[in-house]
């Protein structure tokens, strides 16, 4: 019987049409009735993102109870109940010589996000003003710092040019190996950095192991190779039709396409099994 549902969120649980931004697209009634019916049988949901716990406001309009427990800043920062319980910290080391290495390209500098609120987030870059960045930026960078002052819990190479992140991507994981970087999606213009060997999977272990939870009473719901430690961390893993090639191969479990709504659906049957103390349909075949 499947007890907590994990779920990334964008083309996952919220579909993207193509050339939506990010910011226009939200959750469907379809998955709020889902994830409250799980709820009422007795399971647990939470989502698994990039995201802070401040932006779910936005994302879960008056439903706190659809994101006290998860886990924030792709598995960095970890929740149950509303209460943080794991904190894994990016070094600043490893993070100045990334800067260094970015300050010699023609794209791309550091962005560091608030995670205890909803204020403004900074970047760091000796190359970029903040002309450079503020306008129309959607990370809404408040001020840029010549270096790193401190460790963080959520920090991505923001680019300008689709075309410069694969370069940059394979520079930086050769030149800092101290570190994981992942794109979070194909068409992404931004770099996802991670402690070395932590990501949203170690989140995922954590999570269950806090709840009392064996790997196979635990389901989650993935996309992109950020999703890939996750998809892979438990048995009942699921992704996406629209899944990228490696987390597609990571996952147990294969359903239709995000656009389809297909993990509220997914969720709406774990929701009926669970209350009748079985698993879903689509996890016996």
């Amino acid at each position: 019987m499947i007890k907590l549902v994990l779920s990334d969120l964008d083309n996952t649980l919220i579909p993207h049409k193509p050339g939506e931004p990010f910011g226009d697209a939200s959750l469907s009634d379809q998955g709020f009735e889902a994830i409250r019916a799980l709820l009422d049988a007795g399971g647990r949901f939470g989502p698994v993102t990039g995201r802070s716990p401040s932006s779910m406001s936005e994302t879960f309009p008056d439903a706190p109870w659809a994101y006290s427990t998860g886990a924030y800043a792709n598995g960095q920062l970890v929740c149950v109940d509303g209460e943080a319980i794991h904190k894994e910290w990016t070094p600043v080391e490893p993070l100045q010589r990334v800067s260094d290495i970015l300050d010699e390209q023609p794209d791309g500098f550091l962005v560091f996000f608030d995670m205890d609120g909803d204020g403004p987030n900074w970047g760091v870059s000796r190359k970029y003003r903040m002309d450079q960045v503020s306008e129309g930026d959607f990370l809404r960078v408040s001020r840029i710092l010549p270096e790193v002052p401190e460790p963080t819990l959520k920090v991505i190479v923001r680019l300008h040019r689709h075309e410069s992140t694969l370069r940059i991507y394979d520079l930086l994981r050769a030149e800092v190996p101290e570190l994981d970087f992942v794109l979070p999606s194909p068409d992404a213009t931004v770099i996802d950095i991670t402690p070395k060997g932590y990501g949203k999977g170690s989140a995922v272990r954590i999570m269950a192991t806090a709840l009392g939870l064996a790997p196979d009473e635990v389901a989650v719901f993935g996309d992109a190779d950020n999703d890939i430690s996750m998809l892979q961390a438990v048995p009942n893993s699921v992704a996406v039709a629209n899944a990228s090639p490696g987390a597609a191969a990571a996952a147990h479990w294969h359903i239709a396409d995000a656009l389809e709504d297909s993990v509220a659906q997914a969720i709406a049957q774990i929701a009926e099994a669970t209350a009748l103390g079985a698993m879903p349909s689509f996890m016996d075949e």
